[in-house]
This record gives structure tokens, C-alpha cells and sequence, in this order.
């Protein structure tokens, strides 16, 4: 099998980091050739990261000239601006033809990416889809990321949902294409992705949203335009465990709150003792 590249996007937790990177290089290692660290030009609590990178070889650490939380409406022919995207520079950097992203507080507990690449056949990404935790048609047991190339909605359908749901109104649905809905996304917190095929949209349209950019979150615009342009997507949802070592399911929400913050570094690096060290 070819090797592919990983790309982690570094902002604080790096205990959580050096766990998630372990984890993967103990099952996938095989399939793995460098690692793409984007670190935040700002981190949490002004931390110091740094000393994850001695814990790894065939890195790049790639450090953008700002640190932006959301971004989106980018100038994609400014490659320094491309570059503040998350991902962006691991992306377009990447001589593979797949590139894996991971989130930084992920346990991966088999070959995830040998499996990814086994699966994703003509798709242009495979992982876990859909924030159907938001979703009105999730509620409704109508779609959720198994569902999701199955279910496809008229605008009549829409209508008929518990509308406003979360962050979605029956405003932000496109009468002609109501199918994907606002919360329909490639997770990134463990995804594989075909390079090659991203390489080529930007290339062909400079119009085209990145991967990393924000609509009502991080790569929901980019999932639309992929998907109404024709490409398609698996859902894969097994061999990882996101969050893993905060009490909180949300990543982000961990970062948050400076007690939990602490916790879970604190649960993290007894982990790495306990496993790796």
C-alpha cells in the first residue's frame, strides 16, 4: 500500500498530541511517511508546545503567520493566506496521494488509515459524517452519517422538519439543492482524504472553499461544494475515540475551561507513561 502523510493541527493539549500521534504510529505506522505539524502561531494559556517534536521523527512543523480560530472568504490565490487555514499547508505540501487529519485528542485503537484506505475506493473522503447531534433530520431518525447517501430530500421534506433546530433554520436551505444540510460535514477530528482530487479543485477554481474553512462550521461549505459538484463521501465511524482523555465529549469545549484543560493534559501524559513510555 502507498504511504500517506498526516496532518495534526497543533493548538495546545500537547500531551494529548503526543498520545494521538502514538496511538496512530502504533497501528498505522506502516502506512504512515511524515507528519505535517501546523503549530498555532498563538496556543492556550500561553503554552509551550514545543517539546512534542522531540518525541517524533519525519515531521515538518509549519507555524502560519496568524492564528485564526475561524476563517473563511479567503483569498485562495494569496498562498499565505491559504496557509492560516487549518490543514491548508499540509494539504497543498503533501507529495501523496491521501492525506490523513487527525484532531489532537484523538486514542486510535487499530489501523485506522490502512482500513480508511482499504474503504474510501472512488470517494474524495472517508470518516465520520455529519454533526447529526445538530441536525433536525437527525432527530426526526430520517438521516445521520449512515444514512446520509441514502436520504435525499426535496425541499417539501425540509419544510416538514422542526425548523429552527440548533444552528439550522429553513432560511439556510437551498430550495434547488436542499441535500447536503447546514450540519453535513466530513468530521476532521480522524478523516482520510484524496489529495489529489482537492489539488485539482483548487487548481481549476480558486472560488473553490478549502478544507479547513468555516460556513456554520469548520468544512461544511467545502462538503457542500464537493458533494453538489458530484464527489462522494463514506462514513466510517470506528477505530478511534475522539475526546478521549477529557471528561467533556467536545474537544473544543475542553479548551475552554482551564480546570478541565488541566485534567485532561493531567490524564494524557499518565497515559503516555502508562503505554508508550
Amino acid at each position: 500500500m502507498k504511504k500517506v502523510d498526516v496532518i495534526i493541527n497543533v493548538y495546545g493539549k500537547p500531551w494529548q498530541t503526543i498520545c494521538t500521534l502514538k496511538s496512530l504510529l502504533k497501528h498505522s505506522g506502516k502506512n504512515i511517511d511524515k507528519i505535517f505539524i501546523i503549530k498555532e502561531k498563538e496556543q492556550p494559556y500561553n503554552e509551550n508546545i514545543d517539546f512534542i517534536f522531540d518525541f517524533f521523527e519525519d515531521i515538518v512543523v509549519f507555524e502560519p503567520s496568524e492564528y485564526h480560530f475561524i476563517l473563511h472568504g479567503v483569498n485562495k490565490s494569496n498562498e499565505n493566506e491559504r496557509f492560516k487555514v487549518r490543514y491548508q499547508y499540509g494539504i497543498e505540501t503533501s507529495d501523496k496521494d491521501f492525506v490523513f487529519v487527525t484532531h489532537n485528542d484523538v486514542l486510535y485503537t487499530s489501523d485506522v488509515i490502512g482500513d480508511m484506505v482499504d474503504q474510501i475506493d472512488d470517494c474524495v473522503g472517508i470518516g465520520q459524517i455529519g454533526q447529526c447531534w445538530n441536525c433536525p433530520a437527525n432527530i426526526d431518525n430520517l438521516c445521520n452519517g449512515e444514512k446520509f447517501n441514502e436520504w435525499n430530500p426535496s425541499y417539501d421534506d425540509i419544510k416538514k422538519l422542526k425548523l429552527p433546530h440548533v444552528r439550522t433554520n429553513i432560511e439556510m436551505i437551498d430550495t434547488k439543492n436542499p441535500k447536503p444540510l447546514p450540519e453535513c460535514r466530513l468530521n476532521e477530528w480522524a478523516c482520510l482524504l484524496n489529495r489529489k482530487i482537492l489539488i485539482t479543485e483548487l487548481n481549476n477554481d480558486m472560488s473553490t472553499p478549502l478544507f479547513g474553512e468555516y460556513g456554520v462550521d469548520l468544512g461544511t461549505e467545502w462538503f457542500k461544494n464537493m458533494f453538489l459538484k458530484g464527489y462522494k463521501f463514506k462514513n466510517y465511524v470506528k477505530n478511534f475515540e475522539h475526546s478521549y482523555w477529557s471528561k467533556l465529549s467536545s474537544g473544543h469545549q475542553t479548551l475552554l475551561n482551564k480546570e478541565m484543560y488541566d485534567d485532561s493534559e493531567k490524564n494524557a501524559k499518565e497515559y503516555y507513561q502508562k503505554n508508550f513510555k
